[in-house]
């Protein structure tokens, strides 16, 4: 028999299942809408009150008796990437909800308002703009910085706000006291470790560029190697060196060159373009700083030598973020009262946490990922540690809330 987060789990599924077997479920389209509504529906015959603010952030709140303005939230993001797994996000609202439905009935009315949030965006999927349900809320973005962003249909986002009825002004929340996001580990390390749970003391900085280099397109045959400016040859140093330079540094610094593509990419003609992107990450900012720096001067000295032009287009970026140390010793009192095994580590993918730790004591819970697959219809984790993590939760929903 399915354990009831498995059920609940498979059931919020359905709204933007595709014929993959995933979910692509885009903030702001009826696969959404439809989701947020099943999602209200459910929570309000639990008991919860439930509100939607004004970019489509749900909060379904659980009043405390005797300190009401005071919030202890938990929660996730709604919208997916392409073909996405039934956990990512998901599991966050789904297992917070039911986090805070076992510890009433456990407990009773809690003193604290204990509060579920299902953040209307955070992958940047439709829209290139990412976390943009938590940023809105908590005051780190306006409907201002959004101008002019528009979908791959030519659909501003401002558009589709409005089309469901959503103006995106608001006034920054202000009562929430602490913030625990629950969250798949998207990573190995866990099942690796045979571990239950990762606590979160720190989530990456993030520096992404699109690099693009210039050579010249010339033939293959009549063209002797040493008068080319092959950007090929050019860009594959570069990629080398960079990832060199993240193997000589060290965990938890990474660097990725996820992307490549050659012009004119023409077997028998000399490439004049090549177009990379590059991704790093450490969780220090200064490490960070250090080592793009170090990284743009390696291409820049590459691009010389091979007599191409560089040109390193910086398209997004983040600062790392400290997980607040109380949230974390009172996630650390919980696993060891149930018995849970687990470690303190750092994330390295970006999420809601790290936008509302900049104004709420904030940490992570972090269960399982089979073989560290996400972003798939693949993603998996077991039953055993979905539980896990909600009894993780619950105890410290009572620590904070009662």
């Amino acid at each position: 028999m399915e354990s009831q987060v498995l059920n609940k789990l498979k059931w919020l599924a359905n709204y933007g299942k595709d014929n993959q077997e995933g979910i692509t479920r885009f903030v702001y389209t009826h696969e959404w809408h439809e989701a947020q509504q099943a999602l209200k529906a459910w929570l309000e015959e639990e008991g919860f009150i439930v509100e939607i603010d004004c970019v489509g952030n749900l909060l379904a709140s659980i009043k405390g008796e005797s300190i009401p303005n005071e919030v202890v939230m938990t929660g996730s993001h709604l919208d997916s990437v392409v073909h996405g797994g039934i956990y990512d996000g998901q599991y966050g609202i789904i297992g917070g909800a039911l986090s805070i439905l076992r510890t009433i009935k456990k407990y009773g009315l809690p003193r604290r308002t204990l509060q579920l949030v299902s953040f209307a965006e955070e992958e940047g999927s439709r829209f290139p703009f990412a976390m943009w349900g938590s940023k809105n809320m908590f005051g780190k973005s306006a409907m201002e910085e959004i101008e002019g962003i528009t979908d791959a249909d030519g659909i501003t986002m401002k558009e589709a706000m409005k089309r469901l009825g959503y103006s995106g002004i608001q006034q920054p929340k202000t009562d929430v006291r602490a913030f625990i996001e629950m969250h798949i580990e998207q990573g190995n390390v866990l099942e690796k470790e045979e571990l239950d749970i990762g606590i979160v003391h720190s989530i990456v900085g993030q520096r992404r560029y699109r690099v693009t280099v210039q050579g010249e397109s010339n033939h293959a045959g009549t063209t002797p190697m040493g008068y080319r400016r092959d950007a090929m040859k050019a860009a594959s140093a570069m990629v080398s060196r960079v990832l060199e330079i993240a193997d000589e540094g060290g965990d938890p610094l990474v660097a990725t060159v996820g992307s490549f593509e050659l012009k004119p990419n023409i077997s028998n003609v000399v490439p004049g373009m090549a177009i990379f992107t590059l991704d790093v990450r450490h969780i220090d900012e200064a490490v960070l700083a250090h080592t793009t720096e170090l990284m743009t001067s390696e291409i820049e000295k590459i691009a010389e030598h091979q007599n191409v032009k560089v040109e390193m287009e910086p398209w997004f970026e983040s600062s790392p973020v400290a997980m607040d140390e109380e949230i974390i010793q009172i996630l650390t009192e919980s696993c060891k009262e149930k018995e849970v095994l687990y470690k303190l580590m750092h994330s390295g993918a970006a999420h809601d946490a790290q936008v509302v730790a900049t104004s709420v004591p904030t940490s992570m819970i972090f269960v399982p990922s089979q073989s560290g697959i996400s972003h798939s219809p693949l993603e998996f984790t077991s039953e055993h540690n979905l539980e896990k993590g909600i009894e993780v939760l619950s105890e410290a929903l009572r620590k904070l809330a009662y």
